[in-house]
């Protein structure tokens, strides 16, 4: 008899999937940046920046995961 292996097997295979779909996102978007190398004037409140539009998207992308890892996180109160 099987006692949870199931279980088990459906969580492997849902962090798989998960770890292919963030390897793909990560690839599309190395690839969108390699292919945008340009400089591009970055708008702050205070100051003007001008940097290359890779690192641009880069550190957008690193900035969005972090966002929604930091959201993935949060767990709901339990309610009483």
């Amino acid at each position: 008899m099987e006692t949870g292996g199931g279980a088990e097997k459906e969580v492997d295979r849902r962090r798989q999937v998960r770890l292919i779909a963030i390897a793909v996102v990560v690839i599309l978007l190395g690839w969108f940046a390699v292919a945008n190398t340009r400089k591009v004037q970055i708008d702050f409140w205070v100051f003007h920046r001008q940097a290359p539009l890779i690192l641009v998207i880069l550190i957008s992308g690193l900035l969005g995961a972090l966002i929604a890892l930091l959201i993935m996180r949060r767990k709901p109160k339990a309610e009483e």
